[in-house]
């Protein structure tokens, strides 16, 4: 399968991440280059379930590790690093097909001029308010504290969690105004993630 153009708006390390999420092997049936959206929804559905089954078979299973004998325990280490590498490339389905998606809903992000665009609308973004916006759409479904947007989105560990703040709600009042079909939510102990919204 060749890779989704560049012409559509994606970046380099995007394309790069999305080339790695299909050497791991999509699901029969899958086709990343289907035009549907109906058909996009589903595999994000059925990607997320796999996750959340995976997240909660890992809890048991670590949960009852320290019980176990030494040999069957070694066993068990074993389990444990096959469910996170099937769990790493669900992951990686999942963020490839949030991408499909943004694919569909005519999302561009041009890093030169730092714009981001959305169906025929268009705002030109500061440089922390690009970075924010490009790692949070490259990472979707997955929730940052505001130390961690700090070092991952603009390698500045420095910035104070306020300022963090100050960036996502811009971030936000941006995604509103382009009505970008999705949230920067945020969850008390968890962090801030960007969610799609469901526009069926």
């Amino acid at each position: 399968m060749q890779p989704l153009p560049l012409a559509v708006g994606y970046t380099d390390i995007m394309l790069a991440s999305e080339a790695d999420a299909q050497d791991r092997g999509p699901l029969e049936g899958e086709d990343i280059e289907t035009e549907h959206w109906e058909d996009a929804r589903h595999w994000m559905s059925i990607y997320d379930d796999l996750i959340r089954f995976k997240v909660g078979l890992l809890e048991r299973v670590r949960r009852e590790l320290p019980k176990l004998h030494p040999v069957a325990q070694r066993a068990a280490d074993v389990d444990v690093t096959f469910i996170e590498a099937q769990m790493a490339g669900y992951h990686a389905r999942l963020d490839l097909w949030y991408r499909r998606v943004w694919q569909l809903q005519g999302l561009w992000l041009d890093p030169n001029g730092r714009v981001v665009r959305h169906k025929g609308e268009e705002a030109a973004l500061t440089t922390r308010e690009f970075e924010l916006l490009q790692f949070l759409l490259e990472h979707p479904h997955r929730f940052y504290s505001t130390s961690q947007i700090a070092s991952y989105a603009w390698s500045d560990s420095a910035l104070m969690p306020e300022e963090v703040r100050n960036y996502v709600t811009r971030v936000r009042r941006i995604l509103a105004r382009l009505g970008i079909p999705c949230d920067l939510i945020n969850r008390p102990g968890r962090g801030y993630s960007l969610t799609f919204r469901n526009t069926d």
